[in-house]
């Protein structure tokens, strides 16, 4: 089984092109989504509320996701600490995912920062999703219904495309102009004939 990455930057849209794949029958692992599960586990709680102070915590004991996001989307070394929580718990969930599909020929990885964590390191090849940074913004701003300075911090926490781009083995670009569904065809049909 081989595993590729999926990843973009916000707002790039890698969640639409992961749906395709999905369609296509090719299992997606949603890193960001098992990221946003993990901040329920109790573990998870207790190392935020001791990092972070019990603020972050809402009255039923659960982590206020907006109060941590305008703590973390602020402050790299922050952001860093609390990747250092996630992170290995997405990590070892994943592996444990990875057994479940282990007939198939191939399966995704989606997550925003893939080369940002290195994760990039688990994977035989990754695609990209990329977008122009306007459209990505308006895109995140309609879409989460917060400011454009808020956007801007997530986006200076991701590398910038252009890095992302050279190491990455594929790139789909999703600039509301080009067809996206053959540019996955592509790849899907690239990775199965190999």
């Amino acid at each position: 089984m081989k595993r590729i990455g999926l990843t973009g930057n916000i707002g790039t849209g890698k969640s639409t092109i992961a749906r395709i794949f999905v369609i296509l029958g090719v299992p997606v692992y949603h890193a960001d989504l098992q990221a946003r599960i993990m901040l329920e586990s109790p573990k998870v709680i207790d190392q935020i509320g001791v990092l972070f102070g019990q603020h972050v915590l809402n009255s039923e004991l659960q982590v206020d996701r907006k109060v941590l996001a305008a703590i973390v989307f602020s402050n790299k070394d922050k952001l860093a600490a609390l990747n250092n929580i996630i992170h290995p718990a997405v990590e070892e969930d994943f592996a444990n995912w990875c057994k479940l599909h282990i007939d198939r020929k191939y399966i995704l990885h989606e997550a925003a920062i893939l080369f940002e964590s290195g994760f990039d390191r688990l994977f035989d090849e990754n695609i990209l999703v990329t977008a122009p940074v306007e459209l990505c913004i308006d895109r995140v701003m309609k879409r989460d219904s917060i400011t454009r300075e808020m956007v801007m911090d997530r986006i200076q926490n991701q590398w910038p495309q252009e890095k992302k781009l050279e190491l990455a083995q594929y790139n789909i670009i999703n600039d509301e102009v080009m067809m996206v569904i053959p540019q996955v065809i592509a790849i899907h049909r690239e990775i199965l004939s190999r």
